[in-house]
């Protein structure tokens, strides 16, 4: 069925971060990018988009002049000539799949386990600068991609920015043995769909490993809290038992106070480190010493034990003495830490004045 330019143009309007428009012309792994990237590297594909497509358009449809010209192209050269926007194109998305991949394996398992993320991170890369060379009516070759990848990890995988030599390398190979595509690959839109859909789980599964393994947040004390366990304080968190209430008072006291420590504020109302749901588990207030911590703790123990429990559910006892027991390992782990960070400031304080 001919595609519409009108309707092309629309897509890309409302859906374009999302490559729905791409998708509408039969590019598939353009609309792939496109998604995976925001828009193609966070909308400047898509700003491109706008003056690209009724050529997208003419592809699609295989006007007659269109295919003469692809026709005498062909037959004068043997290769596409160079274009220094799927050049860049190649070379960020192979960046992007590279360093993914790099993220999405834990430091813990790279260390006991490094030629996994030797084999991985390279194959990425050239996954991303393959899938590029391979848009519209211009194809080539893995080997190529996979040995400029290669190639670099074999003296620098030590190096934090070796993924860019990666893409960079990669994205040059692949020029050595680049084709016309005359005819697109044809499939049905059911199983257009499914690859789509595996290609963007792949994707998620990536952020989500890269998320849980090595991300973290900084609280407004300084401390580094893993992603992970900032998620599970999250669900203990204010903001996400009073959501509302949250909003509102973080709402109110940034019109007063200023818009300029939000985020720090907004980062501590979640709670990352789970002390302020350790001191509603305990029935304590913030500013306590860790004297009345312990005290207030081993109250609750006596009076919560579950072998003390005569009438009710043992169970819920149990999960109940299990909170007691960790919001107290949590808050006196965050005293500890806390200090011995004010006793290094103090020491560094000493030594200033000493100079």
């Amino acid at each position: 069925m001919a595609k519409n330019l009108f309707v092309a143009y629309v897509l890309w309007w409302f859906l374009g971060w999302l490559g729905v428009h791409h998708f509408y012309l039969g590019r598939d792994r353009h609309a792939f990018v496109w998604w995976a990237t925001g828009g193609g590297i966070f909308g400047l594909g898509w700003f491109r988009d706008m003056w690209r497509l009724p050529s997208y358009v003419d592809s699609a449809n295989e006007e007659p002049y269109y295919m003469e010209r692809l026709t005498e192209m062909i037959r004068i050269r043997k290769s596409p000539p160079f274009n220094p926007s799927r050049f860049i194109g190649q070379a960020c998305f192979g960046t992007f799949l590279g360093y993914l991949s790099m993220l999405a394996i834990s430091e813990d398992f790279a260390v006991a386990y490094p030629i996994v993320r030797s084999l991985v991170v390279p194959f990425s890369v050239a996954i991303g600068v393959h899938i590029v060379g391979n848009i519209g009516r211009e194809t080539g070759h893995f080997k190529w991609a996979i040995v400029g990848a290669v190639i670099p990890a074999l003296k620098l995988i030590s190096n934090p920015h070796i993924v860019v030599y990666m893409a960079l390398l990669s994205a040059i190979l692949f020029q050595r043995d680049r084709s016309f595509k005359r005819k697109p690959s044809q499939r049905g839109l059911c199983s257009r769909l499914f690859v789509l859909f595996v290609a963007g789980s792949m994707i998620m599964s990536l952020w989500g490993s890269a998320l849980y393994f090595n991300a973290s947040v900084t609280t407004s004390d300084g401390e580094t809290i893993r992603f992970r366990d900032a998620v599970d304080h999250f669900f203990g968190s204010p903001i996400w038992k009073e959501f509302k209430e949250t909003i509102k008072a973080l709402f109110h006291e940034g019109w007063e106070k200023g818009w300029e420590n939000m985020w720090s504020r907004f980062v501590q109302s979640l709670d990352p480190e789970g002390e302020q749901n350790a001191y509603q588990v305990l029935g304590l207030s913030k500013g306590v010493t860790q004297a009345e911590i312990t005290k207030r703790y081993r109250t609750l123990v006596r009076e919560m034990h579950p072998d003390k429990i005569r009438n009710g559910n043992k169970e819920e006892a149990a999960a109940a003495f299990m909170k007691i027991q960790s919001a107290y390992e949590t808050l006196s782990k965050i005293k500890e830490k806390r200090a011995r960070r004010q006793n290094y400031r103090k020491q560094k304080e000493y030594e200033f004045r000493d100079m």
